[in-house]
């Protein structure tokens, strides 16, 4: 670390010079700068001049009389100076890294007796972004956690998240860091995509939507046309359950069971816990087809949760027409279907809670050893089976997992 300090040092001496003849030696001075203009302290970039810079970045400011500058404010964030580093004309300093909570866009030059040269140039923090919610359908008073970049503020209060047309109160803001940030779900009516705006710009509008329940296929309740509630085709899933203490939002199903690839990974599951099959037919509540937006660009969500380590199998997607019982679980060879594999790449997988899942329809297209087909023609049926039916790069390893999935969806 000395070295570095010397060796700057040794730059920022022969870059004064430079300007004008350095003695090293700091001289206050009387009166008022004047700021000519701003650089970069690289004589590399010596001929492109700043009207801003990020935080942390090093410029130098060219004027006259700059010995007489006794503080240095960017907004309202004070920078730090080092006497060694001020000559008459040249003046090195850093960007502070610390927020400002008043935006004015300028910097002020204090001299000993507080009197104050203003200079237009604005301190560059990038607006937020955001990349995805962990979880998209959430009851009220959950917390909703965005993934992101640049959620900056100094206090909640500059911090302003929307869904639609509603603001999250200031209050129910319940953290942020410049890549996460956490709010409290609104009541149930409200829905849309997020925004999230600082001092320093907006995020814009996420493509996902919050609570996006278009193409709604079940959440295993009770249906709303007076059903007698969810009714698994052919007796599956095995397991619908509602412990408060795993609940997302009510009853969700369960895949539950022991998978050994053994000396055969090519054909692992497909036990009784380890499928879903939801028919049109048997649950007034869902629609036969189960959605009306195009296959081609839609998206099958649903949330998941997965609690006991899953190393072995892919879950598999089918869509099929109502009343063909199982059909689609054996036609390795014909049915199109998706795969989706969480633990390929770590060898294993499990969920910190709950979280959304999303697999293109456009993906639903090949047989059990991976061959494209082309997609599904009918969309009555839907199954679910955490299952190989001829992949053997799927297979993995022995594991007793615990997956919980709930509202299922398909939006556009």
């Amino acid at each position: 670390m000395k070295s570095k300090i010397i060796f700057l040092l040794v730059c920022m001496t022969v870059l004064f010079t430079a300007c004008e003849d350095y003695t090293g030696k700091y001289q206050m001075t009387n009166g008022t700068p004047v700021i000519t203009y701003i650089r970069y302290q690289s004589n590399d970039l010596a001929d492109q001049l700043l009207d801003g810079a990020y935080m942390g970045d090093n410029i130098l400011v060219i004027g006259e009389n700059l010995t007489s500058v006794q503080e240095i404010w960017f907004n309202n964030v004070k920078a730090l100076l080092n006497i060694n580093l001020i000559t008459k004309n040249a003046l090195f300093v850093s960007v502070p890294r610390d927020l400002p909570s008043v935006r004015t866009d300028r910097i002020y030059f204090v001299t000993a007796k507080k009197d104050t040269v203003k200079y237009d140039f604005e301190v560059k923090i990038p607006a937020p972004t955001i990349n995805r919610m962990k979880c998209e359908f959430l009851p009220e008073g959950a917390d909703v956690v965005v993934y992101g970049d640049y959620f900056l503020a100094t206090d909640p209060g500059l911090i302003k998240v929307f869904i639609g047309d509603y603001q999250i109160p200031a209050s129910d803001i319940v953290s942020y860091e410049k890549a996460k940030l956490v709010f409290k779900a609104p009541p149930m009516d409200v829905k849309g995509q997020i925004e999230v705006k600082t001092l320093y710009g907006n995020s814009g509008r996420t493509k996902d939507v919050f609570r996006d329940d278009r193409g709604w296929i079940t959440g295993f309740e009770d249906d709303e046309n007076g059903g007698t509630g969810f009714v698994a085709g052919w007796g599956r899933p095995k397991r619908i359950e509602e412990d408060p203490e795993l609940s997302l939002m009510g009853k969700y199903a369960v895949f539950k069971g022991d998978l050994d690839p053994g000396d055969n990974p090519r054909f692992v599951g497909a036990y009784d816990d380890m499928i879903i099959n939801i028919w049109s037919q048997e649950n007034s509540g869902i629609s036969n087809p189960m959605f009306s937006s195009d296959p081609k660009t839609s998206t099958l969500k649903f949330e998941i949760n997965v609690i006991e380590a899953w190393s072995a199998a892919p879950m598999i997607f089918m869509f099929d027409a109502a009343g063909t019982n199982e059909d689609w679980c054996w036609a390795d060879g014909t049915k199109p279907r998706a795969f989706w594999v969480p633990w390929l790449s770590n060898g294993s997988y499990t969920t910190d809670g709950w979280e959304t899942v999303a697999v293109p329809l456009s993906e639903f297209k090949y047989n059990g050893d991976g061959v494209e087909l082309p997609l599904s023609a009918s969309y009555g049926q839907l199954g679910i089976g955490v299952h190989n039916r001829g992949m053997a790069a799927y297979g993995g390893t022995a594991c007793s997992p615990v997956i919980l999935i709930d509202n299922i969806r398909v939006v556009p």
